[in-house]
């Protein structure tokens, strides 16, 4: 897709193939994501969504199957709780034309929050939401249903030394950090390790920018990240989501409510907090070597998307150190709503 007429017969396609009707309209660029494009469609039957799936990402050997899970995971999901999966051709969701995959969805006209104008009744919300998802029964799905072993060690080392060749001094706050960036790899690595028996089927990625409010109920949307996670980790990721403000301050009155909410769904949390803690800084090392891998030009990238990576690194590295801080405070407020759900029972 170098050209417009080669996006257009792209889009021509797609709707050819989900029997969408003629487009009315010039496909239109959402905003949004870092990782794929979304494009709005108007045609003659309707209004859709559609997700053109990075080719890079789709060419790593368990991709194609990981977005079919995760498809089968929402679907299986949707009468459970308010989730959005892609339309479906023949029992699949994951289509391709060429090079490029892509997923069909039905346009929902509802609003994302930003980070100012979520409350805490929106925290109690996705706080039920969660619990229903955790409580579900997906053991009759035919995919992986515990965690996989460990993914090969990030080489830490290795990016160090392509910043010093490269001479990105943009990138020295990196050097800085090393050595804390593998404390917190090897704990977040031992903690997942320590959980590997027990796991849900869940979301993973649950926070403001995948949720639609429309008359003020949530819609979860991509789900692309779907799959197995222990509750505890996916609980406290998902709690921080919703409470922390736009300095990364947990506020206590959102996490309190979605704490709540989670309880009053029928979320129960029998684990020890420690290791959900260690294990809270993987998911933000798994999206640091990924921006850094596009940084130093480690995978095809153009120059407008390298310097958004490097300004992801940097962000990131900056989360990390701030979740760090964080830490203590989560023990107290989590000891503390443990005890007032204890009364209360």
């Amino acid at each position: 897709m170098t050209t417009t007429e080669n996006a257009s017969t792209l889009f021509k396609t797609i709707s050819r193939r989900f029997k969408l009707g003629e487009l009315l309209t010039e496909p239109d660029p959402l905003s949004g994501g870092l990782l794929h494009k979304m494009f709005l469609l108007q045609t003659t039957t309707g209004t859709y969504a559609i997700k053109l799936l990075n080719p890079i990402i789709l060419s790593r050997p368990t991709a194609r199957q990981k977005f079919i899970d995760s498809e089968r995971i929402v679907t299986a999901l949707a009468g459970e709780v308010s989730a959005l999966p892609a339309l479906t051709i023949n029992g699949s969701a994951l289509h391709q034309i060429g090079t490029q995959y892509y997923l069909v969805f039905q346009w929902v006209d509802g609003l994302t929050l930003p980070i100012h104008q979520v409350t805490p009744n929106h925290a109690e919300l996705i706080g039920e939401q969660l619990a229903q998802i955790h409580t579900a029964d997906l053991s009759s799905l035919p995919i992986q249903q515990t965690l996989a072993p460990s993914e090969s060690p990030v080489s830490w080392d290795i990016f160090a030394e392509k910043i010093r060749q490269q001479g990105l001094t943009v990138l020295e706050p990196y050097l800085s950090d090393l050595k804390r960036i593998k404390r917190w790899d090897n704990e977040a690595s031992s903690a997942l390790k320590q959980w590997r028996g027990t796991s849900v089927l869940s979301h993973r990625d649950l926070d403001a920018k995948n949720v639609l409010w429309k008359s003020g109920a949530p819609i979860l949307i991509d789900w692309e990240s779907a799959g197995p996670i222990h509750p505890m980790h996916d609980f406290l990721e998902t709690v921080l989501y919703w409470s922390l403000d736009e300095q990364n301050r947990v506020r206590r009155d959102h996490f309190k409510a979605f704490f709540k909410g989670y309880h009053a769904a029928g979320g129960r949390l029998n684990y020890s907090l420690e290791p959900a803690l260690s294990a809270g800084y993987a998911s933000k090392l798994g999206w640091l070597a990924y921006s850094l891998s596009k940084s130093l030009h480690l995978e095809p990238v153009t120059e407008k998307e390298q310097q958004v990576a490097v300004q992801q690194v940097l962000e990131t590295l900056k989360a990390l150190k701030d979740y760090e801080a964080l830490c203590p405070v989560i023990k107290k407020w989590w000891h503390d709503s443990q005890k007032n759900t204890t009364s209360t029972v």
